[in-house]
């Protein structure tokens, strides 16, 4: 019997290992959690500095017609972005601003001498008009279908 009592005693022993590693594994798994749960807080406070931050300087840049000492480079820096956005905004603005050929209504863009559809000469002095106008199209009515029926095609379609 002594060899099944020194079986039984590693066997506990091979047991109490096991059970604290497991212990140990858990311990870490709570401790990981808990930092990460940690840093998370850490960076929303972060974030609401920083918001405050940016509503702090706009606040002052908005106020102060000249820069306050020491900030000279940022104003100019934040009003060339301003006027590099208004630039920008005036190119979109012309870049889709295309009208029609008046003679086949093909797109037109400003300045353009010629239509490129069908090369008619656009004169300055004319503005392009809108392309020629069809006889209107009447909507065709369309069946309104059972809801049933969209129901069973979208349970289809997953």
């Amino acid at each position: 019997m002594s060899f099944l009592d020194k079986l039984k005693d590693t066997a506990g022993s091979a047991m109490a290992a096991v059970s604290d590693a497991a212990k140990d594994v858990s311990d870490k798994g709570k401790e990981m959690t808990e930092k990460a749960r940690l840093n998370k807080a850490i960076k929303a406070e972060e974030t609401k500095i920083n918001n405050l931050y940016m509503i702090i300087g706009q606040k002052v840049f908005n106020e102060n017609a000249a820069a306050p000492a020491g900030f000279e480079e940022q104003f100019n820096g934040i009003r060339n972005a301003k006027a590099e956005i208004e630039r920008l905004q005036k190119d979109l603005s012309s870049a889709t601003s295309a009208s029609a050929c008046p003679k086949c209504g093909a797109k037109v863009n400003p300045g353009q001498p010629f239509c490129q559809g069908c090369g008619t000469k656009l004169t300055a002095d004319a503005a392009p008009a809108q392309p020629a106008q069809t006889a209107p199209v009447q909507p065709t009515p369309v069946q309104a279908q059972p809801v049933q029926a969209e129901v069973a095609e979208t349970e289809k379609a997953e």
